[in-house]
C-alpha cells in the first residue's frame, strides 16, 4: 500500500498551526534539513553544545526589522525548537542591525561577539562596530563593551564577528585568540586578530600572516572560525565572486600556527558552495559534544521563504591534510517513518540510448513539506568514452529534471556537474551544467568505475543534497514541480542496490 499523502488543505492547516504555536512562544520541533523560523527569517547560525543541548544563535529579521538575535535549541543537533529573541539592538542607543555572532565558553561564563550594521538616516555607515555580551546560561545576556578597528592596522570598512579559540585546549586561563572579519590597511595578510585573558577585555593585534602562492590573493573574508586539527590550524573563509566563482562559497586556509602564516589549500580550496548561484553560505566551526562539526545554511530560491539551516557536517581530514565535509552520524536521527520501495535494486543503462542519456524514476513519494531520505549502493561503468557520468535526477515537470551528474573515471580528471536535464520536442535529452565540482574543490568530484559506492540523498522543499561514501557532493535547489526522484546516467551503466527510503522525522 502506498503511503497516504496529505492534502493541500491539510498541509495549509499544519503550517498555520506551526505559525500559531511559534507566535504563542511554545516552540515546535523542526529537522535541520531544513530548519527555519516559523515566522521571519534567520541568517548565519552559530552553534555550540552545552550541558545536554545544542544552542543555535542566528541573525533574525521580522518584517524588515533585523535588530535581533534568535535562539533555537536541540537535544540531538537535528531537531530544533525556537526559544525566542535573546538580544535586541533596539536596546542600545547606538543600535542597528544584529549581524553574525560567535559564542565561546571562557572561564565560568559564555562570551558572545557580534557585528553591527548602523545607519545615519538612510545612509549605511561603515561596518566598523563589534559588540560583546556575557551570559551564565546562554539565554540571558548582559552587555560588556563595543569595539572598533585599531587604525594602526585596519581600515573602517569591516569590523565584524570574531571566532574565539582557546590558546591551549582545556586551559582557558591561558587566554583566547580572536579571528576578526576585518580589512587590513595594507597588503593581503589575514585574518584580523585579537586576544584576551578573560573574555571581557580584548587587545587588538596586527593581522595574521598569509602566503597566497599561485592562488589569487584577497584582503579579507567572512570567517567561519579557526580550529586545530592534527597539529594544523584550519581557517574557514567565505566570499562571493572570488577565485572564478560567481556565487558564494566557503574556502579553507591552513596555518602552521594560530597566527599563521595561513595558506590557501589550493588542491581543496573550495570547501562548499557553488559557482553560479547564491545558494549555500558561510560554513562555521561547531564545538559539539566531544567533537568538532561544521554548520552552514542555505538561501532557498524560486520565491520560497528562507534561509534555512542545513544538517551539521563532520569534518574529515584526509591523508594529505585536506579538509572535507562528511556525513555526521548524529544526522541518522533525521530518519522517520520507513517508506516502502517497489524496487530494491535498479539497473539504468545508456548503452542503447541515441542521445547518451537514460533516466529511471522510483515509485517513492517525495512530499516537499515532509522531506525524503534515500540511501543505497551504486556501481558504475562507462558504455562510451565520451564523458561517462551517473547520478540523481529530481523531476521538475515532464521532460525536465534537475540533476547531479558525477563523472566516472580517474580522480584527477573527473568532475561533478549540477544542472538541468531537458527533453526536447524531438525526444532527445540535453544536459545544461550550472555548477562544477572538480579541480580545487573539496567536495566529491565523481565515481570510480566498477567500484561500489554508498550514497545518501536528502530532499525537503525544493532543496536537496547528496553524499557519496559519506562525503558531501553538493547542496542544490530545483524548481517547484513533481519532485519525483530517480537516477540518471550519461554514456554509462549504473547498478543500484540496497535502496531504502524514509520520510524525515519531526521529533527527537
Amino acid at each position: 500500500m502506498k503511503p497516504r499523502r496529505l492534502s493541500p488543505r491539510s498541509r495549509t492547516l499544519i503550517r498555520r498551526a506551526v505559525a500559531l504555536v511559534a507566535a504563542l512562544g511554545l516552540g515546535v520541533a523542526s529537522p535541520a534539513m531544513v530548519y527555519r523560523p516559523a515566522q521571519g527569517s534567520m541568517w548565519d547560525p552559530t552553534i555550540l553544545w552545552h550541558d545536554g543541548l545544542y544552542y543555535a544563535f542566528m541573525m533574525y529579521d521580522t518584517e524588515g526589522d533585523d535588530a535581533f538575535c534568535l535562539l533555537a535549541t536541540s537535544p540531538d543537533g537535528v531537531h530544533w525548537r525556537e526559544q525566542g529573541k535573546v538580544i535586541s539592538e533596539h536596546d542600545r542607543p547606538d543600535g542597528g542591525s544584529f549581524f553574525k555572532c560567535f559564542v565561546a565558553k571562557i572561564g565560568d561564563r559564555f562570551i558572545m561577539d557580534h557585528g553591527v550594521g548602523r545607519f545615519e538616516g538612510k545612509r549605511q555607515l561603515p561596518q566598523d562596530t563589534m559588540r560583546f555580551y556575557q551570559s551564565k546560561d546562554l539565554r540571558h545576556w548582559t552587555y560588556i563593551t563595543t569595539t572598533h578597528p585599531d587604525p594602526r592596522w585596519y581600515s573602517r570598512d569591516r569590523w565584524d564577528h570574531m571566532y574565539m579559540l582557546p590558546k591551549e585546549e582545556g586551559h582557558p586561563e591561558a587566554g583566547f585568540w580572536g579571528y576578526v572579519v576585518s580589512v587590513p590597511k595594507a597588503g593581503v595578510d589575514l585574518p584580523g586578530m585579537m586576544q584576551t585573558t578573560d573574555g571581557l577585555t580584548w587587545e587588538v593585534l596586527p593581522p595574521a600572516k598569509a602566503e597566497w602562492g599561485d592562488v589569487p590573493p584577497r584582503n579579507h573574508f567572512e570567517y567561519g572560525g579557526c580550529e586545530r586539527l592534527n597539529g594544523k590550524y584550519y581557517l574557514l573563509g567565505g566570499a562571493s565572486g572570488y577565485n572564478g566563482h560567481k556565487g558564494y562559497a566557503t574556502y579553507t586556509l591552513i596555518g602552521d600556527g594560530p597566527r599563521g602564516p595561513f595558506r590557501p589549500d589550493a588542491a581543496a580550496f573550495r570547501l562548499c558552495g557553488n559557482t553560479g548561484e547564491f545558494l549555500t553560505w558561510l560554513a562555521s566551526w561547531v564545538r559539539a559534544k566531544d567533537e568538532l562539526l561544521v554548520a552552514n545554511f542555505s538561501l532557498l530560491q524560486h520565491g520560497q521563504p528562507g534561509p534555512c539551516m542545513l544538517p551539521l557536517r563532520k569534518p574529515v581530514i584526509d591523508q594529505a591534510g585536506h579538509l572535507r565535509l562528511g556525513w555526521w552520524p548524529g544526522n541518522e536521527a533525521i530518519k522517520g517513518r520507513r517508506l516502502p520501495l517497489a524496487e530494491g535494486a535498479v539497473t539504468v543503462s545508456a548503452a542503447e540510448s541515441a542521445d547518451g542519456f537514460a533516466v529511471h524514476y522510483l515509485d517513492v513519494p517525495n512530499d516537499r513539506d515532509q522531506g525524503l531520505v534515500l540511501e543505497g549502493r551504486i556501481t558504475v561503468r562507462a558504455t562510451s568514452a565520451s564523458a561517462p557520468a551517473a547520478g540523481i535526477a529530481i523531476e521538475e515537470q515532464a521532460g525536465q529534471a534537475m540533476s547531479l551528474l558525477l563523472g566516472v573515471g580517474a580522480a584527477d580528471g573527473r568532475e561533478t556537474h549540477a544542472g538541468r536535464l531537458t527533453t526536447g520536442a524531438d525526444g532527445r535529452r540535453v544536459f545544461s551544467s550550472e555548477d562544477v565540482t572538480g579541480k580545487g574543490c573539496a567536495t566529491v568530484t565523481g565515481l570510480e568505475p566498477d567500484r561500489e559506492h554508498t550514497f545518501r540523498l536528502l530532499c525537503r522543499w525544493e532543496l536537496f543534497e547528496l553524499y557519496v561514501d559519506d562525503l558531501l557532493v553538493q547542496t542544490y535547489t530545483r524548481r517547484p514541480g513533481s519532485g519525483r526522484v530517480g537516477f540518471v546516467v550519461q554514456n554509462a551503466q549504473a547498478g543500484l542496490s540496497r535502496l531504502h527510503a524514509w520520510v524525515m522525522s519531526y521529533s527527537p
